[in-house]
């Protein structure tokens, strides 16, 4: 008889962003225990992050398989992906599960807000920079998902990032053509394509463990799925999506900037100026994923107070003429007096001169009355 036991789970991070949410949330159990995956949000459907079944080494030494140790990660991609809420028993719900024997099954799985899906065709997503708010992260699903998908015509979805950032692609689920395709020649109808700058980079119709991971080498991707059937009865694809790399920031008021790399960056007041919040000349910034460990703006450099006795301010106009003018007259003033005594000094010295000369012939004139009688 199968022994089934009812396993909690265990919410280990919360995070809201400008109002949509992603919660992860991770789950254990061993191999014929129900493990239940649930969502609070009703709103709310299911990815796989991770799945893992590790063996019970003393249990499993006996026993003799030819089956490889898969990643159940298709299996629980088939049961609960997409959905709010599913449980999950592995030896039941995986086949040829009850060959690998006792173990663990560990599951890391993220509930997403409704809001956090792009889930239309030739959708456009542009990822905010610092000048305006938003969201950097989210997911990308097909119409249908993950009950069909279809469509005879590509469906597209073009991701923009701010300059200077790339763009991460995870391929979470795809389930197209069959649910598990055995290689990659069969991909050769419907597939997912990944374009970079107009050159296919990816190509795939087949789920990888750990989910394939496709780093832009621009700012933008564009993603096709392709269909040849109107109408397919499997999943499709469930893809995440985030911006890597911090844009450069604006330099504050009064500052400049001294080294900026992938992850650090330095600023620095000008001289006599420092940063109001902190009262430092300099502020370093750490990028955090594609966020600055700091909110943008950063605040404008504020010119530093000295204790210094108070200057007195500059004079008006009215008071600097009167400074002028009121020198210049006085300096004319002594010119004309100075001009006029030395007239007067003048006048009296020819004066004096005519009266000496006058003297001089009058004692002449009287010597030679003298000689002459």
């Amino acid at each position: 008889m199968m022994f089934i036991t009812w396993l909690p789970v265990i919410f280990v991070f919360f995070q809201s962003i400008y109002g949509g949410h992603i919660e992860t949330v991770a789950a254990s159990g061993c191999q014929n225990c129900s493990i239940h995956l649930t969502c609070r949000r009703f709103t709310s459907i299911i990815g796989i992050l991770e799945a893992s079944f590790v063996p019970d080494t003393v249990s499993n030494s006996t026993i003799v398989s030819s089956f490889p140790l898969p990643y159940p990660r298709q299996c629980l991609n088939r049961r609960c992906s997409g959905n709010n809420y599913c449980s999950f028993i592995l030896v039941e719900d995986c086949p040829g599960a009850n060959f690998w024997g006792e173990g663990t099954l560990y599951i890391k799985y993220v509930c997403i807000e409704d809001d956090r899906i792009i889930k239309y065709c030739n959708s456009d997503i542009i990822l905010p920079d610092l000048r305006h708010t938003g969201i950097s992260e989210g997911f990308i699903r097909n119409p249908g998902y993950p009950r069909f998908y279809g469509g005879q015509s590509p469906c597209r979805w073009r991701i923009k990032a701010p300059t200077e950032q790339k763009i991460k692609l995870t391929i979470l689920d795809i389930s197209v053509i069959i649910d598990n395709p055995s290689n990659q020649d069969d991909c050769t109808k419907d597939h997912l394509e990944i374009i970079d700058s107009d050159i296919v980079v990816y190509s795939t119709c087949q789920q990888r463990e750990p989910p394939e991971e496709i780093i832009s080498i621009s700012d933008s991707l564009e993603v096709v799925l392709t269909s040849s059937q109107r109408l397919t009865p499997l999943r499709g694809i469930l893809l995440y999506y985030t911006a890597l790399g911090c844009p450069t920031p604006i330099p504050p008021a009064d500052s400049y900037l001294v080294f900026i790399n992938d992850t650090f960056a330095v600023f620095s007041c000008c001289v006599g100026y420092v940063f109001p919040d902190t009262g430092t000349k300099s502020r370093e910034l750490h990028c955090w994923g594609s966020k600055w460990n700091e909110m943008m703006p950063l605040p404008n450099c504020e010119q530093l107070e000295f204790p210094v006795a108070a200057v007195e301010p500059l004079p008006t106009f009215p008071k600097m003429a009167a400074d002028i003018v009121a020198p210049i007259l006085i300096i004319g003033a002594l010119i004309v007096i100075n001009s006029i005594v030395l007239f007067f000094i003048y006048r009296a010295k020819q004066k004096n001169e005519t009266k000496i000369k006058d003297e001089e012939i009058g004692a002449l004139n009287s010597k030679e009355m003298t000689h002459v009688l």
